[in-house]
């Protein structure tokens, strides 16, 4: 079976390799959190920072080494990368579920973190490299799908492999064993997508001709990007676009951080209603189930809401968080966690397409979705920050506070998408879904 990618077919066990890298990206920590009880109880002696640490550590180490991976796309070494970091993740994995030291599951945390961090660029970095128009946009729905309904399929596993054995629930960890077994139908991507020529990655590639004979290097900037985007006037920089790059990361930081509250703060709000820790579950499991849904029918809402997607995506994140606000109701609770699910999982994969497109080479593509996944993981981790540093200031501090509080943010934003709507952050063009 061929798949289409705007360029030419390739084989479907391409593409099944390919996707594989999405399988446990979003992992890392997942293990600990059942066992967490169970821990405090086993390692007595343990403070409460370091049980801590086995879920914090992972997503920290996790930036630098996205940032590497990154670096290391623009080499000839893709693969070679892609191979370690498979391999670092399955040693983690393998030697937690053997491990019976506190210290030794906590040095191995950060293992899984730069195992994940160097695989982590690559799951949509190729997918880049591969598809193009419409195809691109397709794909990169597909493995945000792939990797929310792994994220919900594994939350399940470990909870009932938890019930068996604390050693169990790494088992997890042992995912990217699906990758490394694909790893040679990666091999098979077509050599100029894989690897960049000389032509294309030299300076000298995007310089007028009088500028090749010694003149003061200033990169030619076309008008507008292929999708129609204008580029006029914007500053680039080590091959990005200074200020395309700037808003994106800000806004995908942003709508990382919104969505993000209903996960860190429904587990305090929920039980003031007497609601259950499953019932929690149950809520936190469907918004990654409607992020799955929405990623498999990107192009097609695409095609459906056209220049008004993003509008629409930030109105159904706005309508969840208010359903949040509003309601005691858990039949209501679980409407709100699908719509702030689907305007996730609908601007998400936008937010993928659009980072290779602030970037003037193609070789950096990889590059600029390593940004974007950077701007992923301090988003997660500021949350609390900045909530308390509103509570603070407003002397609030309500279980509610955090869902009222994004709620007036994301009203703010939406205005600002609305008007925003025909330029490059937040615009959407037919070449998206047609």
């Amino acid at each position: 079976m061929q798949v289409k990618t705007g360029k030419g077919p390739i084989s479907m066990m391409v593409v099944l390799a390919i996707w594989s890298l999405s399988l446990a990206v979003d992992l890392p920590g997942l293990a600990v959190t059942p066992i967490e009880g169970s821990l405090r109880h086993i390692f007595s002696d343990a403070t409460d920072f370091k049980i801590q640490l086995l879920t914090v550590l992972p997503n920290l180490v996790i930036i630098p080494f996205v940032l590497l991976s990154g670096k290391l796309s623009e080499t000839k070494h893709k693969i070679a990368v892609i191979v370690a970091g498979t391999v670092l993740y399955i040693a983690a994995g393998a030697l937690s579920m053997a491990s019976s030291s506190l210290t030794a599951l906590i040095w191995l945390s950060c293992l899984l973190g730069a195992g994940c961090g160097l695989i982590l660029p690559f799951s949509t970095g190729l997918i880049a490299d591969v598809f193009t128009g419409k195809y691109r946009t397709k794909q990169m729905g597909i493995i945000s799908a792939i990797g929310n309904i792994a994220l919900v399929v594994a939350t399940f596993v470990v909870g009932f492999l938890a019930a068996k054995s604390w050693h169990l629930p790494f088992l997890v960890y042992l995912l990217p064993l699906v990758s490394l077994l694909l790893i040679p139908f990666l091999k098979k991507i077509p050599a100029a997508d894989l690897t960049s020529t000389p032509a294309a990655d030299s300076d000298n590639a995007d310089l007028a001709p009088s500028q090749k004979a010694g003149k003061r290097p200033v990169l030619e900037i076309p008008v507008a990007d292929a999708d129609g985007f204008s580029t006029k006037g914007q500053t680039v920089k080590g091959g990005f676009y200074i200020g395309r790059t700037i808003w994106l990361l800000l806004a995908y930081f942003f709508f990382v951080f919104a969505t993000s509250i209903p996960a860190y703060y429904l587990p305090n709000l929920m039980p003031e209603y007497h609601m259950s820790t499953e019932q929690v579950s149950t809520v936190t499991s469907i918004f990654y189930l409607a992020m799955f849904v929405i990623g498999l029918f990107v192009t097609g809402t695409m095609k459906a809401f056209r220049k008004g997607t993003f509008v629409f995506a930030t109105a159904l994140i706005l309508g969840g968080l208010l359903l949040f606000v509003f309601t005691r109701s858990m039949a209501l609770y679980v409407i709100a966690a699908a719509l702030v699910g689907l305007g996730n999982g609908l601007a998400q994969p936008i937010f993928y397409t659009k980072a290779t497109e602030i970037v003037v080479k193609e070789s950096k593509s990889t590059l600029a979705l390593a940004y974007l996944q950077v701007a992923n993981y301090v988003a997660i981790s500021m949350v609390p920050v900045i909530v308390n540093f509103f509570e603070m200031i407003t002397g609030s501090h309500t279980n509610l506070f955090p869902f009222i509080m994004i709620s007036v943010m994301v009203a703010i934003v939406l205005v600002f998408v609305i008007i925003r709507i025909n330029h490059f952050v937040f615009g959407i063009h037919k070449q998206y879904y047609e």
